[in-house]
């Protein structure tokens, strides 16, 4: 594991962040890493290719559907030869919609958001916007919000107009973003760079690698969905 914070917790190697090939487990989820013998915690950046084939996936995707699908629970652990109680949060993506070998479709019992959880590891968040893009028979497009990280090592000349796929080879990662570069034809937007301590300003519009039968599933969902009322959740939780 890397002890860079811009290193993936599982081959070491640096992430940029793409939408739908990388993601972040924050350290206030608590998530415990079950697999290993202390059981302490897993926080960090990751890339998706590494999560599919690693040895540790399932123990690692039964801790993180406890959170995602979760209302919080508070769980034991042992640290220094005591036990400590520390409060896991849960996000609420409580409602199973949908399920079979290859994922998992979940509603979020608070807010107009879904949860695709798939059987090889990977996750994705969506909105109004993508299921509408969905149900109008378009890609679930994400990206675009500002990332800001610190390069191993300055990059190649040209990275105010470099492509995504030039970026990562300058940084000797573009295997482990596998179809990124061909699927959907990501976008990669400069917003600065400061040589003096190689933080990089950017961010990337990609279409999310949904599998198809979640695609299936959530066009025809997206057509006859009824938003969430908050009028009602607020009456829930006065009752």
């Amino acid at each position: 594991m890397g002890d860079n914070s811009a290193s993936c917790r599982i081959c070491g190697q640096f992430v940029l962040q793409v939408p739908g090939w990388t993601s972040v487990i924050p350290s206030y989820w608590s998530m415990r890493a079950t697999w290993r013998p202390g059981h302490e915690f897993f926080h960090g950046p990751l890339h998706f290719s590494c999560l599919t084939g690693w040895e540790h996936r399932e123990p690692f995707r039964e801790e993180l559907t406890q959170i995602l699908t979760g209302r919080g629970r508070e769980v034991t652990v042992e640290a220094g030869g005591a036990e400590h109680t520390v409060t896991q949060p849960g996000l609420y993506f409580s409602e199973l919609l949908y399920a079979n070998d290859d994922c998992s479709i979940h509603r979020n019992t608070s807010y107009d958001e879904w949860l695709v959880l798939t059987a090889r590891g990977p996750w994705f968040t969506l909105g109004p916007k993508h299921l509408k893009a969905l149900g109008e028979g378009r890609p679930a497009r994400d990206g675009g919000g500002g990332e800001r990280v610190v390069l191993p090592a300055d990059p190649d000349p040209g990275i105010e107009t470099a492509a995504l796929p030039d970026l990562l080879d300058s940084l000797g990662v573009r295997s482990r973003y596998p179809g990124a570069v061909e699927l959907g034809e990501a976008v990669f937007e400069f917003w600065g760079y400061y040589p003096k301590k190689r933080v990089l300003e950017y961010g990337v519009i990609a279409d999310l690698p949904l599998p198809d039968t979640a695609v299936d599933f959530l066009a025809e969902y997206a057509r006859h969905y009824e938003p969430t009322s908050f009028e009602e959740l607020e009456d829930d939780l006065q009752q």
